[in-house]
């Protein structure tokens, strides 16, 4: 009985230390377009500590991540980085935030396809914070972030939500 109780208790807290994308594999984007037609977008991670460390040298804002998920995580489609930072800003880019000094990478099959325009998912990321309020470490960070862009590309179709069209006033880091 103890080493069933272990090994619950490993499977669990081990989740807390590896990134939890790993453990989905089984989930299929069955809300998704498939390839045809549609334009692939992918998940990726950056090394926080490293991002941390350079949030002194350049004056940088970067989000801090609980123990479990000690990466930031942004999304990246169509030539574009799209970040969600502690400070509640954006940043959408074509190279990848600290890209230049911190280790990341991106997965290496898409996280899904998506026919929206460019246009549209620069819009849900700008009014993202409008939407679902500032940053919180806890609940509200950037894996949250990615993982609301994911829905509105992956289930959204051709339409763009009407939430991102406008513009709700946050400030975008360039």
């Amino acid at each position: 009985m103890m080493k069933l109780h272990l090994f619950f208790l490993a499977a669990l807290t081990s989740h807390f230390f590896l990134a939890s994308d790993a453990w989905r594999f089984w989930r299929k984007n069955s809300q998704c377009p498939s390839r045809n037609g549609a334009s692939p977008y992918f998940f990726g991670t950056t090394d926080l500590n490293c991002m941390m460390a350079q949030r002194d040298k350049f004056k940088r804002s970067v989000p801090k991540r609980n123990i479990w998920s000690y990466i930031h995580r942004f999304v990246y489609y169509r030539g574009k980085y799209f970040d969600f930072l502690r400070n509640s800003r954006v940043k959408i880019s074509s190279s990848r935030l600290n890209g230049h000094v911190c280790s990341g990478r991106m997965e290496g099959k898409p996280a899904g396809y998506s026919q929206l325009n460019l246009s549209c998912i620069m819009g849900c990321a700008k009014n993202y914070p409008c939407k679902y309020g500032k940053y919180f470490f806890l609940w509200n960070n950037c894996h949250r972030f990615a993982n609301k862009l994911s829905e509105v590309l992956c289930s959204s179709g051709a339409q763009c939500p009407s939430w991102c069209l406008g513009n709700c006033n946050t400030t975008l880091v360039n």
